[in-house]
């Protein structure tokens, strides 16, 4: 019974398929499940993602619930990958192992039950593969065939795997040569930052001694402080005084002043003695004192004389 592809991508990135429209475990899935009557192809939902720089690959299948068999519950299958085309492979054959697991009897009459790896501690495969001749009767053609594209798949699967493997080994020697790189730059920068932990050691100490420096100063300036506070306590003081002093001229200023009473001075008897003559001071002294009238006389006989000549 052959499904039609569904093959789109969601807003989200997921890639979603049923994985028939190449040939490969996807298609061989769905063709054995069809034998069983199955009415709707397993669906794949596969995502890419980037891992530590490395290409990732997640891919969830579901093998549906059988249509009337209420015994045959769904089967979820989930597989990490490299690339999206090499993870849906290995999704698709894991959901055949885990179909032929669980319904080891069933598959038993088909070539699809020559699948599955080898177990040796698996009775029922080692019986299946044991008592196989009822699939070279009827179904030798459809045996052959199936075989035939089962190994074909299987090296297609093979070569994508290889190939996965070589994208791996490509991006870590990439990562390789980039870590060399790094490393070699890192030697490059710790010489470097070794260089300038001595200058900045170097200008450690220079900022030391300014600081000492700067100390010294504040410790001055501090001084100088406390002696400028003096003098501005003193100059207040000083305004103060002088404030005081000023109020007070000013307080005197506006005070009236008084006229001055005149002083008449007392009239002095004359000395009796002085008048006659020579007072009894000037002739303890010895120094003659003319009276006014003696003087006057004096003068006349003077005269008088002028008039001998």
């Amino acid at each position: 019974m052959a499904a039609p592809t569904s093959t789109f991508w969601d807003q989200e990135g997921h890639f979603h398929t049923n994985g028939l429209h190449w040939e490969g475990f996807p298609r061989l899935l769905w063709e054995s499940l069809s034998m069983f009557h199955y009415t709707e192809p397993p669906l794949y939902d596969g995502v890419e993602y980037l891992e530590e720089g490395v290409s990732r690959c997640r891919v969830k299948m579901i093998i549906p619930q059988h249509p009337f068999r209420s015994l045959w519950p769904p089967i979820e299958v989930e597989v990490v990958g490299y690339r999206l085309v090499d993870t849906l492979e290995t999704a698709a054959l894991e959901g055949i192992k885990l179909f032929c697991n669980q319904h080891p009897i069933e598959v038993a009459a088909y070539p699809i039950g020559l699948f599955p790896t080898i177990d040796p501690g698996n009775s029922d495969w080692d019986f299946r593969t044991d008592h196989h001749g009822h699939l070279l009767g009827d179904l030798a053609e459809e045996t052959v065939r199936s075989v035939t594209r089962f190994m074909d798949v299987q090296y297609h699967y093979q070569m994508l795997l290889r190939h996965g493997v070589s994208q791996i080994t490509g991006v870590a020697q990439s990562h390789y040569r980039n870590a060399d790189h790094q490393v070699i730059q890192i030697e490059e920068l710790q010489a470097l930052v070794t260089q300038k932990d001595e200058i900045i050691a170097a200008r450690d100490e220079t900022i030391l001694h300014r600081e000492d420096q700067i100390n010294e100063s504040d410790h001055i300036i501090t001084q100088r402080d406390t002696v400028i506070e003096f003098l501005q306590a003193q100059i207040h003081d000083l305004i103060l005084v002088a404030d005081d002093a000023q109020a007070h001229i000013e307080e005197l200023q506006q005070q009236p002043i008084l006229p001055a009473i005149p002083i008449v001075p007392e009239e002095e008897e004359e000395d009796p003695e002085e008048i006659e003559g020579i007072s009894e001071i000037d002739s303890e002294h010895g120094d003659p004192v003319l009276s006014p009238h003696h003087s006057l006389s004096g003068s006349q006989s003077s005269v008088g004389n002028f008039d001998d000549f």
